[in-house]
């Protein structure tokens, strides 16, 4: 079951989606090879257990990218896992059994990757009876600065203000003959800095105009760093993205949703490491691992 939330009859909480509601996921891929065994019980790879990689096998997402912040033991970065296209359960094993620990995740009968290293890439392979297949993890070393950073942005109490979003809008209103009376900018002028990414992710935004719009690894793993910056500060999902329309239309979200106080590369950085530190949950709303969960294959609530 969806939870969206909307102020009946309040326009301008249906185009001001602010901080991407509603952004959209990497589309999934299936990458190959390698040979691993596990224990299907406890989803905890054991030695052995020889597979023939199969294309019929996928894991989501393929390739996926995470963080890890090496001079710190505060922050915990996990990636979670399914693979779909084989019938049985699956074990998971890294290339690198110092980097990724595993352990089954019930919600969707997959897996959650902890990472224990800035090891720069990682080949992950799921197993299903005698098949596997593979998929490459690709870690971004960062600090305690980096990830402090993108908390200050993340969390920066500033509020939403719906006039600045609106004005943004309303051009693009205007030349689609669109007549909406929306509010523009307050007199005291517009904050310097966007609004708190809470405003409108999480459980429920604190904008009050979504509920349950996450952007967590279970969103996001699919995303590369540039991708997930082309996101929050371009307005851009990547090509093949799939986008939910009934939160924001695309063609609104993506002329508000550019944030140029996060300008620098370290900037940048400090938002992306700080976003993949996020605890995995599923999205209520059902974009999920690239959609999976919209095309009946991870289930509805």
């Amino acid at each position: 079951m969806r939870r969206r939330m909307f102020r009946s009859g309040v326009v301008s909480a249906i185009l001001v989606g602010v901080c991407g509601a509603g952004v959209a996921l990497a589309a999934c891929s299936s990458s190959s090879g390698g040979a691993a065994g596990g224990n299907p019980d406890t989803g905890v790879p054991t030695e052995g257990g020889a597979c023939t990689t199969s294309s019929t096998l996928q894991i989501h997402f393929a390739p996926m990218y995470s963080a890890f912040v090496t001079d710190s033991t505060t922050h915990t970065f996990q990636v979670p896992a399914i693979v779909t296209g084989g019938s049985g359960t699956s074990s998971w094993s890294a290339s690198d059994s110092t980097a990724v620990t595993f352990a089954p995740d019930p919600t969707t009968g997959g897996t959650i990757m902890t990472l224990k290293s800035a090891t720069p890439t990682v080949t992950i392979t799921a197993q299903v009876g005698s098949l596997c297949t593979s998929a490459q993890l690709n870690i971004t070393s960062a600090v305690e600065a980096d990830w402090q950073a993108g908390n200050a942005r993340y969390n920066n109490n500033v509020p939403l203000v719906v006039g600045c979003i609106d004005s943004r809008v309303k051009p693009a209103l205007a030349e689609a003959g669109i007549m909406i009376p929306l509010p523009g900018p307050p007199d005291s002028g517009c904050p310097d800095a966007g609004p708190a990414c809470t405003a409108c992710h999480g459980p429920k935004g604190t904008a009050g105009f979504f509920q349950g719009v996450l952007h967590t690894p279970e969103q996001t793993a699919g995303f590369t760093d540039q991708q997930l910056v082309d996101i929050f500060v371009n307005g851009v999902v990547a090509d093949g993205g799939p986008y939910d329309p009934s939160y924001v239309p695309y063609e609104f979200w993506t002329l508000f949703h550019n944030w140029t106080d996060i300008s620098t590369p370290d900037e940048q950085k400090a938002m992306v490491v700080y976003l993949r530190s996020l605890t995995p949950a599923l999205e209520e709303g059902g974009l999920n691992f690239g959609a999976l969960q919209e095309a009946g294959i991870l289930g509805s609530d």
